[in-house]
């Protein structure tokens, strides 16, 4: 489900980069975030936004990471941002990511925000929660983005990330594959 790398990025760049808008997340979208109407909401939800980055900078990021890994699949380059919408709000709500199975997220701004995974019974509409990590900056991070996750913010005001998207390889391949590098 989640895995920290022995993976360094030099991606410093990105907090500077220009960049374009191309994804706004929030709990509106029921089909990602249909795990929040199991629960009840006390705040606002902490929205995730999703920027593209330019050409030169997604080569940069790319060119560091092993080639056994960009012959498998080359991932999408984005830089995400959580930005804390009040004193309230504590989390970004259980979803899962739609458009790609797995992902490699490099921490630049965290502050004790913790990652949660859950199992989801639709049944008795229930998580469990089965696994947590908090990152660091700079850390990398391997996870399974098809099974629900979410983020609690802790005492930080916004999170702020490097996130590589692959589509088509799952977790479980990737794991085994950066293990051999």
């Amino acid at each position: 489900m989640f895995k920290k790398l022995k993976l360094t990025i030099d991606a410093v760049e990105v907090l500077n980069a220009p960049r374009q808008l191309v994804q706004v997340a929030d709990v509106h979208n029921r089909g990602r975030y249909r795990y929040t109407e199991w629960q009840e909401e006390t705040a606002p939800p902490t929205p995730l936004l999703m920027y593209m980055l330019p050409e030169e900078v997604t080569a940069k990021i790319l060119a560091q990471l092993p080639e056994k890994l960009l012959a498998r699949e080359v991932p999408g380059v984005f830089l995400m941002r959580m930005p804390k919408p009040c004193a309230e709000s504590k989390s970004l709500p259980p979803h899962i990511d739609r458009g790609r199975r797995a992902a490699i997220n490099v921490y630049l701004k965290c502050g004790g925000e913790i990652t949660e995974f859950y199992e989801a019974d639709e049944s008795s509409k229930t998580l469990t929660r089965i696994g947590t990590f908090t990152a660091a900056p700079g850390e990398a991070w391997l996870m399974d983005v098809s099974i629900p996750h979410a983020v609690l913010m802790q005492g930080s005001d916004e999170r702020i990330g490097l996130s590589l998207s692959f589509r088509h390889t799952r977790y479980k391949d990737l794991a085994a594959l950066l293990e051999a590098v």
